[in-house]
């Protein structure tokens, strides 16, 4: 078990408890199936969803493959880079999250309003500000491209036996 814990300014800590499932050149890829447990200051609970996450150590993104059937996407959390914790990993999040929903292909970022809320309540230097934009910029257009083959490894990892979404 590896658990993961992603840090909010202000709004505390959140941890997912996940299963490393590999590790290559590219990173770790730890899973989450329905029933695995999170916590956030407000709430707790077990993932009604299956997801995997993929981390690379130096890298200011957190990509996440969420497998609700009526929406299944590729969540990108911009980030601090995670960096490996006693029990797990860990990273700071910077708000903007690119989404790209698989069933049409719509690529957004989402979360402009925290994002703009931590740059003018001071919880996000303009040095990480900066980084959180840049990044997600160039997140949603490798999620619009579609053609990075993580994009599939993903799908591949979460759903062995089942094929991925294709675009």
């Amino acid at each position: 078990m590896a658990r993961l814990w992603k840090i909010k300014r202000p709004g505390g800590v959140y941890w997912f408890d996940l299963r490393p499932v590999a590790e290559d050149g590219a990173g770790v890829w730890l899973s989450g199936p329905v029933g695995s447990p999170w916590e956030a200051p407000h709430d707790r609970g077990t993932l009604p969803v299956p997801v995997l996450v993929w981390l690379v150590p130096g890298r200011p993104w957190a990509a996440w493959w969420v497998d609700e059937p009526a929406d299944p996407r590729v969540e990108i959390d911009v980030c601090l880079p995670p960096e490996a914790a006693e029990d797990g990993w860990q990273y700071v999040d910077l708000e903007l999250d690119p989404v790209l929903h698989e069933s049409d292909g719509r690529v957004e970022i989402e979360d402009w309003d925290e994002y703009d809320q931590s740059c003018r309540e001071g919880w996000m230097s303009p040095e990480d500000a900066a980084l959180a934009r840049d990044t997600a910029e160039s997140c949603a257009e490798v999620l619009r491209r579609g053609t990075e083959p993580w994009l599939r490894r993903g799908w591949q990892l979460l759903r062995p036996t089942r094929p991925g979404p294709s675009r």
